[in-house]
């Protein structure tokens, strides 16, 4: 018996004109799930989401909700609700009419709206917020108030569009967390839509990397970040060292390219080919420049026939060996940490 997935995409193409904005897509996103579709501006990532949410028809193929074709199904006849990223809260309404309108659209009781707003409110730890308007609640909470409104209808799949890009770094982070533990308390089937690879590692069960309308891996995201499929998806998802067709062959004697992530490069400072690099492959460098992110740095080395190399190194580690820019060093890794795209 096939399975029947809560959200299901079969050969969707959506064009405009002659752009092709989703092209032949099939894949499936089971109950419950946190799953994300990653990928850069005009990827089809969002093009996709609306579909789910009907606000776009596809050329082609059929999407379906809990196994039924849902296509040229209009919106609100879709068990799906969608939290933007401009989180589109009414300004004249307190918080607690925000939340429960769509249950008021419904004709439901008073006494049933009230009730159910407060556990939304409980939910998302804003309890004492309802007769609150939006504009005096911070961008965080405003957010967590749209999560509210839209959990409220008790929607089989949420549909989320960036809805964590306008937050400052440090917030986006708090909510992140937040998201995860909301939408495992609830249960519900999560789709997340995010050009922020770090969002999509951080939260997802799986995730969809997009690339000019077409679906390029499908993972996990510590497979997705380890065992790349292919060069774009390694480096999309974190930085990566690329290694030649050529050197990948003269290395392996397969074809291909091999990947290296920076954290597997070590860096032996002040070494001689002949010792400190038992079970490395080494190679000579001088160091071109650092950057320096707090708790790590991003070394940039560049090797006599011109390749560059990227280590990513503690700081404490690097203040210990004292490497000045412009040294020459040995860089390397162990064939373990070499993964053929």
């Amino acid at each position: 018996m096939d399975q029947i997935y809560d959200v299901e995409f079969q050969n969707v193409t959506r064009k405009f004109d002659q752009f092709i904005a989703v092209d032949d897509v099939s894949f499936g996103i089971k109950k419950g799930e946190f799953f994300s579709m990653l990928g850069p501006s005009g990827s089809g990532k969002t093009t996709c989401l609306r579909m789910v949410a009907g606000f776009q028809d596809t050329s082609s193929g059929r999407v379906l909700l809990e196994g039924v074709d849902v296509t040229g199904i209009p919106p609100y006849k879709r068990n799906v609700n969608t939290v933007f990223q401009d989180y589109a809260l009414f300004p004249h309404m307190s918080v607690a009419e925000n939340v429960g309108y769509g249950l008021k659209i419904k004709n439901l009781p008073n006494a049933e709206i009230q009730k159910r707003v407060s556990e939304m409110l409980s939910m998302v730890r804003l309890p004492d917020v309802g007769n609150r308007k939006p504009s005096e609640l911070s961008g965080g909470q405003r957010q967590r108030i749209a999560l509210a409104r839209a959990l409220i209808n008790r929607p089989g799949v949420l549909l989320l569009d960036e809805p964590l890009g306008a937050l400052d770094l440090k917030l986006r982070e708090e909510m992140q967390l937040e998201l995860k533990a909301i939408q495992k308390e609830v249960g519900i089937t999560f789709i997340f839509v995010t050009h922020d690879q770090e969002e999509a590692l951080s939260m997802s069960d799986r995730i969809a990397v997009f690339n000019k309308g077409k679906v390029e891996q499908i993972a996990s995201p510590e497979e997705l970040y380890n065992r790349p499929k292919t060069e774009f998806v390694a480096n999309f998802v974190g930085t990566s060292n690329i290694l030649s067709v050529e050197e990948t062959k003269r290395l392996t004697g397969r074809d291909g390219k091999l990947m290296v992530r920076p954290e597997r490069v070590h860096v032996f400072a002040n070494a001689k080919e002949d010792n400190h690099s038992t079970g490395y492959r080494t190679f000579k460098a001088i160091l071109k420049s650092q950057v320096y992110s707090g708790a790590t740095s991003k070394m940039h080395f560049q090797t006599p026939d011109g390749s560059r190399i990227i280590a990513s190194t503690q700081n404490l580690k690097i203040s210990a060996d004292h490497i000045a820019v412009g040294s020459e060093v040995l860089v390397g890794w162990k064939d373990s940490d070499m993964h053929l795209l």
